[in-house]
């Protein structure tokens, strides 16, 4: 089972949550364990509102932003062999 990280940026101020849409920072990526998502999307959460100089504390206060993620149970399919697929001896 693998897990998929979400991130939201939410406003208290008009109530909505967005998906940033910045291409530097990856904002849907999967991992292998729940621990592992969590982990990253309280980093990266993080790292989205603080760690660059995108949102300032003025926008902040103002728009009420604050930082919201899930980690989603995704099922990855069985790769199944193609016809080039060699069998076994």
């Amino acid at each position: 089972m693998k897990f998929v990280l979400t991130i939201y940026l939410c406003s208290i101020f008009t109530g909505e949550c967005i998906m940033p849409k910045q291409e530097s920072f990856k904002y849907q990526t999967v991992y292998d364990t729940h621990y592992e998502c969590v982990r990253s999307g309280l980093g990266d959460s993080f790292e989205l509102l603080f760690a660059r100089d995108f949102f300032t504390e003025e926008v902040i206060n103002q728009y009420q932003i604050y930082p919201n993620f899930t980690c989603e149970k995704v099922g990855v399919p069985k790769v199944k062999p193609g016809p080039d697929a060699q069998k076994p001896a």
